[in-house]
């Protein structure tokens, strides 16, 4: 199975987890030239962009050591650009950065609230 199919297995897991605590889903693979966001949902006034990462161990690393300071600008840039093209105001806007993650057999789904 390639990691672009395995990738979306796991984002579609982890969009029914959010849904199922409440969230509405905004977009999804939001991609822009030099970034992506896997999850644009929302949360009552919120608007959240959601990193989805799956590791097999569960005990390999944390997680937001995984997540390098790069990847962070990319996703930071990308969300500014999200809001641009849809003439949301940063600053009449509640936004977080939420990260789920995945690990081990069974699956354990972790969210981590405004992660980053």
């Amino acid at each position: 199975m390639s990691t672009r199919v395995t990738g979306t297995n796991f984002e579609n897991i982890a969009l029914k987890h959010l849904e199922a605590h409440g969230l509405i889903l905004v977009t999804r693979n939001y991609r822009v030239r030099d970034g992506e966001i896997d999850l644009i949902m929302r949360e009552g006034e919120w608007l959240l962009f959601v990193e989805v990462k799956y590791r097999r161990d569960a005990h390999f690393a944390d997680v937001l050591e995984q997540i390098r300071p790069e990847q962070l600008s990319r996703i930071r840039r990308s969300a500014m650009l999200f809001m641009l093209q849809h003439n949301i105001k940063e600053h009449l806007t509640a936004c977080r950065f939420d990260l789920v993650v995945m690990s081990g057999e069974p699956l354990v789904i972790e969210w981590f609230k405004d992660a980053f």
